[in-house]
């Protein structure tokens, strides 16, 4: 008999290859299997996505030290979970997306919406039947582009996230040095900690739903906060220290968003007046 999986001679009686070490299987395909391999292969406490979590929740540095130290067979490779967790927020977000928004009351900012529009229309009354229907166009107006601005932020934050690990994995880089972790461990323990993140915002944004929208803001207050507790013990810093260390973090990120900025308007500048040249 060989193995199914490497063609390794086997002896009889052997319960995994001693080659390659998968399970020798030689019964057929039942449904009682089907649904034993589902329970403890997906759903059971040995699968490697529910222990990684189950475990950083506890203690989000330890997995993250053992990874890049080499205990890699006890936990999901950190890439693999970021790309699962994004797939299924991105999944609950575009399927709840708008009855999260429904819940939102955005005609609640009414004095808002009224001080703007004056703004943009000084000296003018007030109390005319002209300024009155431009108002309440220019009102609904606002709303439906928040809604809009709403609806594509929750369909596109989270793949956006998942895009940028790498940008995240730099800037911390840059911020916490090469020691202890070069740019690759950054990335390792980044990726673990940005999908972690998306998996609390998934559960907050489902609880915002059942619940209230105010909710799923706690969810960035809880990440941020996995985050502190992992660099602080990755990096042996006091409370100061890590404090100082996410302030620059912050400011580096700020900066980095206001380049890409300032190179989205150029590029759309110089696209602009292409455009105009062959039109």
């Amino acid at each position: 008999m060989n193995c199914k999986n490497c063609g390794h001679q086997l002896e009889e009686g052997l319960g995994y290859c001693n080659n390659c070490g998968a399970k020798v299987i030689s019964e057929r395909i039942t449904l009682k299997q089907l649904r034993n391999d589902f329970f403890n292969d997906v759903l059971g406490l040995d699968n490697l996505f529910l222990r990684t979590i189950r475990i950083f929740v506890v203690a989000p540095y330890q997995v993250i030290l053992d990874y890049v130290a080499g205990t890699r067979k006890r936990y999901i490779n950190p890439f693999a979970f970021l790309a699962i967790v994004a797939a299924i927020s991105t999944f609950v977000f575009n399927t709840f997306s708008e009855e999260y928004i429904s819940r939102i009351d955005l005609t609640q900012d009414e004095s808002m919406y009224e001080d703007i529009f004056a703004m943009i229309n000084p000296g003018r009354d007030k109390n005319s039947a002209e300024y009155q229907q431009e108002y309440i166009e220019y009102r609904d107006s606002s709303i439906e582009a928040s809604r809009n601005m709403y609806t594509l932020l929750l369909r596109y934050f989270n793949i956006s996230v998942f895009l940028f690990t790498p940008v995240y994995a730099l800037l911390a880089f840059l911020v916490f040095g090469s020691k202890p972790f070069n740019y690759g461990e950054h990335l390792v323990a980044n990726a673990y900690l940005v999908a972690f993140g998306l998996l609390i915002g998934t559960l907050f944004f489902l609880a915002s739903v059942a619940i209230h929208p105010s909710i799923y803001m706690y969810s960035s207050i809880i990440t941020i906060a996995y985050y502190l507790i992992s660099y602080k013990k990755i990096a042996e810093l006091s409370i100061k220290g890590i404090l100082f260390k996410f302030l620059k973090f912050i400011l580096l990120s700020i900066g980095f968003l206001i380049v890409i900025g300032f190179v989205a308007v150029i590029l759309g500048f110089l696209g602009a007046l292409i455009y105009n040249k062959l039109s």
